[in-house]
């Protein structure tokens, strides 16, 4: 059965097209210092798709920028390099995965309900620390992209959102994984981002936010998306939840975070645990309009 499971997975990857050749552009003009705005923007005007996407974004209550963004260029200059570069790595990852049919369509929008708020609550931390939000946004966005790919190839066995039930799952589904399919989804997410090329520390964002000690590079980056990924799924909570539940389950649940935290050089305060969680409830709603840019055509 495993067996199985492991030469259907493989393949499915396998399967799995080429992200566009804007976000290899893209991603080489941000990398190189020497790089100038106008050559970011040349990246992107022939992906007539993707400068929709920017500009879209950058005129959402998101960002809030007071004046309307009309121009790719106009784009480039408010936005900066770093927001450009996740918008086009989160564009291209939403449009590689095929399209459901209608009864299993729900199933993915709470996927990705639960993956845009683990992005929200990803760029809280990143804010609160200093670190740049709008990767992390992107690293919590995509972190669970192995569990698309595993559901998109056992659309009747794999439990895309069992996981999202209670924090006690959280652990226990990747161990259920293993012993199903022979494969954890953060596994399969680590192939795909390797296969895709995407930057290191969102590759071991999505490949090591269950087991972040176990990162050998860029540990911050999972250290974080695993914290940010169980208020994610407080969230479903939220009106029933106080502040020192909050850490009272990460206490009682994840009490080895504090320790990952410091072994990584962030600080941790389980008291940040309740404002973070806060803030998220209060801008979750009105930061929906993106999750439906990225998702739609």
């Amino acid at each position: 059965m495993t067996i199985r499971h492991s030469i259907a997975i493989k393949a499915q990857i396998d399967a799995f097209p080429a992200l566009p050749a804007t976000v290899g552009k893209v991603m080489t003009v941000t990398a190189d210092p020497m790089s100038s705005a106008s050559n970011l923007m040349q990246a992107i005007l022939p992906d007539q798709s993707m400068c929709t996407a920017i500009l879209k974004v950058a005129n959402s209550a998101f960002f809030g920028i007071p004046r309307q963004v009309g121009t790719i260029e106009r784009a480039v200059v408010v936005l900066g390099y770093e927001e450009i570069r996740s918008i086009v790595i989160g564009k291209a990852i939403f449009a590689a995965f095929p399209k459901m049919s209608n009864e299993r369509r729900t199933s993915v929008r709470f996927f990705w309900e639960h993956a845009f708020t683990c992005g929200l609550a990803a760029k809280i931390i990143g804010e609160h620390l200093r670190l740049s939000p709008s990767e992390l946004f992107i690293a919590g966005l995509i972190h669970d992209i192995g569990k698309l790919a595993m559901f998109v190839t056992f659309p009747h066995e794999y439990p895309i959102l069992r996981e999202l039930a209670r924090p006690g799952n959280y652990s226990n589904a990747a161990v259920e994984e293993q012993r199903i399919f022979a494969i954890r989804h953060d596994q399969v997410g680590l192939q795909l981002a390797e296969k895709w090329l995407l930057p290191e520390q969102l590759a071991n964002a999505i490949g090591y936010h269950h087991r972040p000690g176990e990162a050998l590079s860029y540990r911050q980056y999972p250290v974080i998306i695993q914290v940010a990924d169980i208020l994610a799924q407080m969230y479903g909570n939220a009106d029933i939840l106080r502040t020192e539940d909050v850490i009272r389950i990460f206490s009682d649940f994840f009490p080895e975070t504090a320790g990952l935290w410091e072994d990584s050089r962030l600080p941790w305060d389980s008291a940040h645990l309740g404002s973070w969680f806060t803030q998220l409830t209060q801008t979750r709603e009105k930061d929906e309009s993106i999750l439906n840019i990225f998702a739609n055509p």
